[in-house]
């Protein structure tokens, strides 16, 4: 024997999530399903008769009359509604209704019918939900730190102003373009593969120091922080980066390393024109002092004889020691001359021009050594220097090669050109006698050294050269072993700046 519809009724009703009632068309209760009590808190006999307009919230009690309850009673098949309730607790829960309207088959009377469900939690996630969004929006645009989200694939979705202005755009500007637009070529390889090793799983967030392209062309720099979010599989969904301009930092630390370079360049200065000075103390002191001692004595024994011939021996030695001290006087007036800046005069300078110059100076000597040149400039042929001290130049490394041509073979000296970046570079080779560089090497280019005792030399040659060359910021190496020749290279930095 089967059960009554009301027991069945009641048993389906009471295991439903949802509360079923049946309203007069005023909206009293009839009908309340028993799983009221699991939902909103009463029991199905404390709303029999009662109205439901006295649990709805103020708010809403006219927007269920105007846009429910009156078109149901027009004959709307189903409205939808979502609205406050009040618990029996006290508070209000969001519940969200289905209302029909039911006719009795005999009388004709109109009922309400209504399926209500608690929503609660998900109002309130929803409401979350918009509460953070609103937030992250506020925070993000509001930011004073550049922000800027990306898709996975690196094109920019969102940006807020501190960004866009950091970069001279409007933050529509920016939206739609890929990073690497924006990005400068140097340290974009190393961003690419952080966002790889992001892409990968292997790190979550990565900071680095870049450069962005400024809408004007200029380069920013700007300290980055970027974080993923993933999706519940792990994949990358957005990238978040934080930029902080840090342009006038990097402006200044350059400008410190500048500062120091230039310290350290007139610090270096300082230590070489101390070395100058004991040079030139040496000098004095042992080349200065003993011809003039050499003259006073002479000038005293003179006055001591009557004797012609003696007379004229101490004439020719008088003459030797004055020959002597105007050699000391004019490399000291040398060696002081190059350090005087009002002396230097940058123009261009044709390399090879200079170098036919003093070999046509010197063309008696060199045809009379039978001496062999070589000479190619196709490397470069025009530096930014002084044409007197490159004539010098090539005059003291030519006289240098003869002097010390090597007594057994033919003298072959070779001249060549070329470019190492912005610098011009002039390499002087010779087949002569050489340099034990492993003996002299650290006073190749001091003043008043000789390395050939059995060669007459002033050693003033290759300081000078040194120092000419120096004065341009310029360098000079030597490459040379006994026997076997010396090479000179010597590097010309890009002078036109100075001119």
């Amino acid at each position: 024997m089967g059960l009554p519809d009301s027991e069945i009724l009641h048993l389906v009703t009471s295991i439903s999530r949802e509360l079923v009632c049946l309203h007069e068309s005023d909206g009293t209760y009839l009908y309340v399903s028993p799983n009221s009590e699991k939902i909103i808190g009463y029991k199905p006999e404390e709303l029999i008769g009662k109205n439901p307009y006295d649990y709805f919230h103020p708010d809403e009690k006219r927007l269920i009359q105007e846009r429910s309850h009156q078109p149901l009673l027009r004959g709307d098949e189903n409205i939808h509604t979502t609205f406050r309730f009040l618990h029996k607790n006290g508070n209000y829960i969001w519940l969200q209704s289905d209302n029909r309207l039911t006719i009795h088959p005999n009388s004709g009377k109109k009922y309400l019918h209504t399926s209500s469900r608690d929503i609660s939690e998900k109002i309130d996630t929803e409401a979350n939900l918009a509460l953070s969004e609103r937030r992250f929006h506020t925070l993000f645009h509001d930011s004073p730190i550049g922000l800027v989200q990306t898709g996975k694939h690196g094109y920019i979705d969102e940006a807020n102003d501190a960004f866009a202005n950091f970069l001279g755009y409007q933050s529509f500007e920016i939206i739609g373009k890929h990073f690497s637009e924006i990005s400068a070529d140097e340290e974009l390889e190393e961003n690419l593969k952080y966002r790889d090793e992001v892409q990968k799983g292997i790190i979550d967030n990565y900071s680095i120091e870049k450069q962005y392209l400024h809408k004007s062309g200029k380069k920013v720099w700007a300290y980055i922080t970027v974080t993923v979010l993933r999706d519940t599989m792990g994949h990358p969904i957005h990238y978040l980066a934080q930029i902080v301009d840090i342009n006038e930092r990097k402006k200044t630390e350059k400008l410190l390393l500048e500062n120091n370079d230039q310290l350290r360049a007139i610090t270096n200065s300082l230590l070489t024109q101390n070395k100058q000075l004991q040079a030139y103390n040496q000098i004095i002191s042992h080349h200065l002092r003993a011809p003039v001692s050499n003259l006073r004595s002479l000038l005293d024994l003179m006055k001591m004889t009557d004797n012609l011939e003696e007379i004229r021996e101490f004439e020719n030695h008088l003459e030797a020691v004055t020959e002597n001290l105007e050699t000391v006087l004019s490399e000291l007036i040398s060696t002081l001359r190059i350090q005087n800046p009002d002396n230097y005069k940058p123009e261009p300078v044709k390399i090879s021009q200079s170098f036919l110059n003093v070999t046509e100076l010197l063309k008696g000597e060199l045809k009379d050594k039978d001496v062999e040149i070589q000479a190619d400039f196709s490397g470069g042929d025009t530096i930014y220097f002084s044409k007197e001290y490159l004539d010098t130049i090539f005059l003291h490394l030519l006289n240098n090669s003869i002097r010390y041509s090597h007594p057994d073979r033919k003298l072959r000296i070779s001249v060549e050109s070329f470019s190492i970046g912005t610098q011009t570079a002039i390499s002087f080779s010779d087949n002569g006698t050489g340099i034990d560089l492993e003996r002299y090497g650290d006073q190749i280019f001091q003043l008043k050294k000789t390395f050939h005792r059995h060669i007459s030399g002033k050693g003033l040659g290759l300081f000078l050269i040194k120092y000419k060359i120096e004065s341009i910021g310029g360098k000079i190496e030597v490459r040379s072993k006994p026997g076997e020749g010396a090479t000179f290279l010597m590097y010309f930095p890009d002078g036109r700046e100075t001119l």
